[in-house]
């Protein structure tokens, strides 16, 4: 029988693994040297300074510090630089809308400045006795049922272009809110450009105001009742009252208010008009016709009345004035509907315009409801 055999293979010895550690150089110890930086004695600032003279270069002008922006009171203000700056900054605007540049000469501002509430504040920054940036803040009475208290209007803020990308513009509000009485209110109409900075400085926008436009067109009447007022007085104060108790805060519309606002101003010439019934004063229709671009509009800058009745009868003879002037539109930009008019859709406005307001010592303070009429507004 054949037999199968089974091939030797041979048991290989164990081997021992080693396992190798790879040679590393040991670096030689070095001593850290610390380089003792280079410093410029005096004579070889001398020396420097010939060379740049014989070479025609210039030494090189030492860095200056950001300028600060200082408060100051309207009567310390230099009024003619004061309009200069707006001029230079502001000038193409109004040359583009055919407006003569008297209305920022210094006549308007002397005005603004010395309301009947009090002198106003102004936040400005200067460099070697140059103004480069201002903000304005003039005082109103403001009033509420019962409530009176003094807000500050925000206005005029202007920088130098060549002093721009500083943060001169937020110097200057930061200034202006300081120092003021805690139950005393800031409040603007800013544009989109600097709506953000208000925001930083804690202002809320608190409403986006309405524009109100009517045209003049069809057959309207004037009210015989409604005529051109001859002189404000102490009825008229007691008519500003009469509206405080019923409205949100807004400034109180006295006498002397009124004369300050239309009748004082250099500028803008107003046309002032009231609404008497039997039992006296029921109401007030303040206007100012004005010509931009081709268009001719009527601006309905106050129309107070103390019932619905009365503001449709102001309001139809704004349009009956509008038509006989020559109007196109009637417009008001105003927390209240303006009669017969309808409200020009945001999407249309080349500027919404907004109120933003902040409490002066507390930020958080609750401003509860607001009521603006046009001639809040400083623009018109």
């Amino acid at each position: 029988m054949a037999e199968r055999r089974t091939p030797h293979r041979r048991t290989p010895e164990p081997r021992t693994a080693e396992r190798r550690t790879p040679h590393r150089r040991t670096p030689e110890p070095r001593t850290a040297e610390r380089r003792t930086p280079h410093r410029r004695t005096p004579q070889m600032r001398h020396d420097e300074a010939r060379m740049s003279t014989a070479t025609g270069a210039e030494p090189a002008a030492p860095e200056q510090p950001a300028p600060e922006a200082r408060v100051i009171d309207a009567t310390e203000l230099d009024v003619e630089a004061h309009a200069a700056l707006q001029q230079r900054v502001f000038g193409g605007i109004l040359e583009e809308n055919g407006i003569p540049l008297e209305r920022l000469g210094p006549a308007v501002f002397a005005w603004k400045l010395a309301p009947p509430a009090g002198p106003a504040r102004l936040a400005i920054v200067e460099r070697g006795g140059e103004l480069l940036s201002s903000c304005t803040a003039f005082p109103v009475e403001l009033g509420r049922g019962e409530e009176r208290v003094r807000g500050w209007h925000l206005c005029d803020a202007v920088t130098a272009p060549e002093a721009r990308g500083q943060g001169l513009f937020g110097a200057v509000l930061d200034a202006l809110g300081d120092g003021l009485p805690a139950e005393d209110w800031l409040f603007a109409f800013p544009n989109g450009q600097s709506r953000r900075a208000f925001e930083k400085r804690a202002y809320r926008t608190l409403q986006k105001v309405p524009l109100w436009f009517r045209p003049v067109g069809g057959r309207p009447r004037a009210s015989e009742r409604v005529r051109p007022i001859a002189e404000l007085g102490a009825e008229h104060d007691a008519f500003a009252e009469r509206l405080a108790a019923e409205r949100g805060l807004a400034a109180v519309r006295s006498a002397a208010y009124l004369r300050w606002r239309y009748l004082a101003h250099p500028y803008f010439d107003y046309q002032l008009l009231e609404l008497r019934r039997d039992e006296g004063l029921a109401g007030l229709l303040v206007l100012n016709r004005m010509e931009a671009r081709g268009r001719v509009s009527l601006w309905v800058m106050e129309l107070l009345a103390l019932d619905g009745a009365a503001r449709k009868e102001l309001a139809l003879t704004a349009r009956a004035l509008g038509k006989a002037q020559g109007c196109d539109v009637l417009l008001a930009a105003s927390s209240g509907k303006l009669p017969g008019a309808l409200r020009v859709p945001p999407c249309f406005l080349p500027k919404q315009h907004v109120l933003m307001v902040r409490g002066a010592g507390d930020a958080e303070r609750e401003p509860g409801a607001w009521d603006v009429e046009t001639g809040d507004w400083d623009t018109f």
